[in-house]
């Protein structure tokens, strides 16, 4: 026994024709079985049968602004609802070990969105993102490479490295509300803190279960994009006014929101038809801004009665 033993080492990993690369930590590949125990009065669980299947793979990209087609794709930001997110045209991801490894998951998706932390102090990627990996479509889960492969030994050569893609976003923010006093502060404002843009994206794998070929799809569910920050320069009536808008109990919300746009050199992220949905309130305080923490939430927008997208980023 010594160190060869030890298995260590980066890679990037390749998807839909995009090279993604990860930042500390790297990336991290399970395999994961749903069991039905067995047992009988007399005996207890005398053994587990497999229900069902999948391989996940994760990691926190590098603070890099590229491949966002594919990191957060049209199918997400304007989804259909109901609609089935592999299908029947597999897509691959491939793992490259720099020692020659390679992982192959042979039916991938993006299952899980990566957060945003849009700041000049923080990682440019706040939370991993998820592919998850199911049956190859044709397939049934006792052939060998239905869902993976994994072979050493390959040749490995990193695909290059546009450094330029580095972001560490200094924001300026613009939020499109109708305010009850009309006031216009919020048309150009600033972050304490920067900004943090979570992506809620509900997919359902139960519907897509088939009685001894496990999960075979994903259906699509909603979405939803949120913005949490400390604003700097919005005036305390107006902010005011957004906490608890002039408006019936039971309106809308979307009523007294609006676009709200963060913008970074050339890039922007914008949260559609947003409304100001959780707040930290009011501080009097030496040590605290007044103004605390708030929460926008995206809603759908509609054109000629036909839901659009609930948010961009370009």
């Amino acid at each position: 026994m010594n160190s060869s033993n030890v298995i260590i080492g980066p890679g990037y990993a390749t998807w839909n024709s995009g090279n993604f690369r990860f930042g500390d930590g790297g990336m991290k590949a399970k395999f994961v079985k749903n069991l039905r125990e067995i047992s009988t009065e007399e005996l207890g669980r005398f053994d587990s049968v497999e229900t069902k299947r999948r391989v996940t793979v994760t990691g926190k990209l590098w603070s890099g602004w590229e491949n966002l087609t594919l990191v957060l794709p049209s199918a997400a930001l304007a989804p259909t609802i109901g609609g089935k997110l592999f299908g029947v045209t597999a897509k691959a991801l491939v793992i490259n070990g720099q020692d020659g490894s390679r992982l192959t998951v042979v039916n991938a998706q993006i299952t899980k969105l990566a957060n945003l932390q849009l700041s000049v102090e923080k990682e440019l990627w706040s939370a991993d993102v998820e592919f998850t990996g199911l049956l190859l479509p044709g397939n049934t889960p006792d052939q060998a490479g239905s869902y993976y492969t994994y072979t050493i030994g390959n040749s490995y050569t990193a695909p290059s490295f546009t450094k330029t893609n580095f972001r560490a976003p200094i924001l300026t923010a613009a939020w499109a509300a109708t305010l009850a006093n009309a006031g216009t502060s919020f048309a150009a404002f600033n972050f304490m803190n920067g900004a943090q843009i979570d992506w809620k994206w509900d997919l359902d794998y139960e519907p897509c279960m088939i009685d001894g070929l496990g999960e075979v799809d994903a259906i699509v569910q909603g979405f939803e994009a949120s913005c949490k920050g400390t604003p700097v320069g919005p005036i305390e009536a107006d902010v005011a006014s957004a906490l608890l808008p002039a408006q019936a109990l039971g309106s809308l919300l979307s009523a007294s929101g609006g676009d709200l746009t963060l913008t970074f050199g050339s890039n922007s992220v914008i949260l559609k038809a947003a409304f100001m949905a959780e707040n930290d309130g009011f501080a009097w305080s030496r040590k605290n801004n007044r103004v605390g923490e708030l929460t926008w939430r995206s809603t759908v927008p509609f054109s000629s009665g036909a839901p659009t997208a609930r948010a961009s980023v370009a």
